[in-house]
């Protein structure tokens, strides 16, 4: 939605300049035209006559004719980035965009000499040379505008990026340095020394690596998967001792994708916590999660409903948080789904490729 505003502005934008340029242009391309015609003795042009009306008629075709130009330029342009691969857009668009110019000239000199054959000699050529140039400069101006559009997006997305990794990194400062967590964990580490000490040892180490990677790595914008999984099997993990293993844990993707794509930092831990805050799980009824791959190469985090008895109101700020940074990232694949006869809460989205 946000990055549909972006274009519908920048398009706006293009079509004021268009308005604004376009009698500009005509003025210095009919220029040379009146000139040659007033300057040349040639009975061919003896009913050539250059008075205000024609001049006229003449500058608001030409304007009309630039205008169309930059249309098409404008849809062109448009049509590559949105319909067409990169490689394609990157190499054809502007082979396009000329061939397009000189397909409309052509035309319409057929159409000037059907309705008026005057052979104008070498000066023939003048309105594919001034098509040229014209189409040049639009192309010019087009880059001009696009490009600060675009620079301001991506300073506007970089800021509401940080921002977020900002609240991301609060959030997890406060919620798993938080000293209630520290206490708990070492209060679950205490009683594991002293009835399992392998288990202790296990337990110590997995807590080194999650708290290692909630100070270092969430100052990134992505990570990878590998990364992502482990710190959410390392926090469920930390969670299924403290719960009493009433928590399992089901990965179902390839390692290709785990090993080769990204997600924003901290997604897994986010949807594996949200899943643990709002169920009442118990050994008997566990709390299953489920991460796998679909058909569509998207993926799923889904996890069994288990209602409490006691309905806290939730705000949903965790979820709306993780939407806002997938579509700060180009990636607004994310949905949520409710499955209420299922009993079943799940999340999708598309993984991020370099």
């Amino acid at each position: 939605m946000q990055n549909q505003t972006f274009k519908n502005g920048q398009k706006k934008a293009l079509i004021r300049l268009a308005l604004i340029t376009s009698p500009i242009i005509g003025v210095y391309t009919i220029t040379p035209m009146i000139l040659f015609v007033t300057s040349v003795k040639d009975v061919q042009l003896e009913n050539f006559y250059i008075n205000e009306f024609n001049v006229i008629k003449a500058l608001v075709g030409i304007s009309f004719f630039v205008f169309i130009e930059w249309m098409l330029n404008i849809w062109l342009f448009s049509y590559a980035d949105n319909q067409l691969g990169r490689e394609i857009n990157k190499k054809y668009k502007y082979i396009f965009s000329y061939a397009f110019m000189f397909v409309a000239v052509l035309f319409s000199q057929i159409r000037r000499m059907e309705m008026n054959p005057i052979d104008f000699k070498m000066f023939s050529y003048y309105p594919f040379v001034a098509a040229t140039a014209n189409n040049t400069f639009i192309l010019i101006l087009y880059r001009l505008i696009t490009g600060r559009h675009e620079k301001a997006q991506l300073e506007l997305d970089k800021t509401k990026l940080e921002l977020a990794q900002y609240v991301t990194q609060q959030e997890q400062l406060k919620n798993k340095i938080h000293p209630h967590f520290i206490f708990n964990a070492l209060n679950t580490l205490k009683l594991l020394i002293k009835r399992e000490q392998g288990a202790a040892e296990d337990y110590l180490v997995r807590l080194s690596s999650y708290l290692r990677f909630s100070i270092t790595e969430t100052a990134k914008d992505i990570s990878l998967i590998k990364d992502e999984l482990e710190f959410c099997q390392n926090y469920i993990e930390l969670q299924k001792v403290r719960f009493a293993n009433s928590i399992t844990f089901h990965n179902l993707l390839p390692q290709e994708v785990i090993n080769n794509e990204y997600l924003p930092v901290v997604t897994l831990q986010s949807l594996a916590e949200n899943a643990i805050k709002h169920n009442a799980f118990t050994k008997q009824n566990p709390l299953v999660i489920e991460l796998r791959l679909n058909e569509d190469n998207s993926i799923t985090f889904s996890n069994n409903v288990i209602p409490k008895r006691t309905n806290d109101e939730t705000t949903g700020t965790g979820l709306d948080n993780l939407r806002k940074r997938f579509e700060l990232l180009k990636n607004d694949s994310l949905s949520i789904v409710h499955h209420q006869e299922a009993k079943q809460f799940e999340v999708t989205f598309n993984t991020i490729k370099k």
